[in-house]
């Protein structure tokens, strides 16, 4: 094959769609993906509300006196935007402030991802995704923020919305079930 009937080749298939598809392009970074949602979340999302209402320390991790001495009503707020993306997964933003366990201030800023499907043919959505924060407690590290992961449960109807983090740990640490409801301004 000749060199002007290789070029006219390279031409033709890099106006094909099929080959130009197959054809590697770099990737985008993962935290240039994670910008675009924020960004987007930010834009498109909706005003919430927050109000975190139970810390349920779990029976089989700590003993019914020490359940007794811990708060269990953590009489916060918060506020943050939110919204169902294009895959129908809520994304949103958050800042809290609420009581800890032993009822000192405790506060926390993070974005949450939970795919999200409605049950049957109704309004109600349920999910379960992922939330990631940072963390201010009294108790943990003098107060300085520090930074978290946890699973993340969610069930709706309509504006409202029950959501709940399980905060893992052991024996009379962690097995936290800290529930919040979320009220979105549409």
């Amino acid at each position: 094959m000749c060199a002007s009937s290789l070029s006219f080749a390279v031409a033709q298939a890099s106006n094909d769609p099929a080959v130009s598809a197959s054809v590697e392009t770099p990737s985008t970074p993962w935290y240039s993906t994670a910008w675009t949602h924020v960004q987007d979340t930010w834009r498109q999302g909706d005003i919430e509300a927050y109000v975190p209402f139970l810390s349920h320390h779990l029976p089989f991790a700590y003993t019914s006196q020490q359940r007794a001495e811990y708060n269990e009503f953590p009489a916060g707020f918060g506020l943050g935007k939110g919204r169902y993306n294009k895959s129908g997964n809520w994304e949103g933003m958050y800042a809290m402030g609420f009581r800890d366990s032993h009822g000192d201030p405790s506060y926390m800023v993070g974005y949450g991802w939970v795919p999200t499907w409605n049950i049957g043919k109704s309004e109600v959505k349920a999910g379960v995704g992922l939330t990631g924060f940072l963390m201010s407690r009294k108790d943990y590290f003098g107060g300085v923020p520090f930074p978290g992961v946890l699973p993340v449960a969610s069930i709706g109807y309509k504006n409202l919305t029950a959501q709940a983090a399980y905060i893992p740990g052991g024996q009379g640490y962690g097995n936290v079930l800290f529930v919040w409801g979320k009220w979105t301004f549409k």
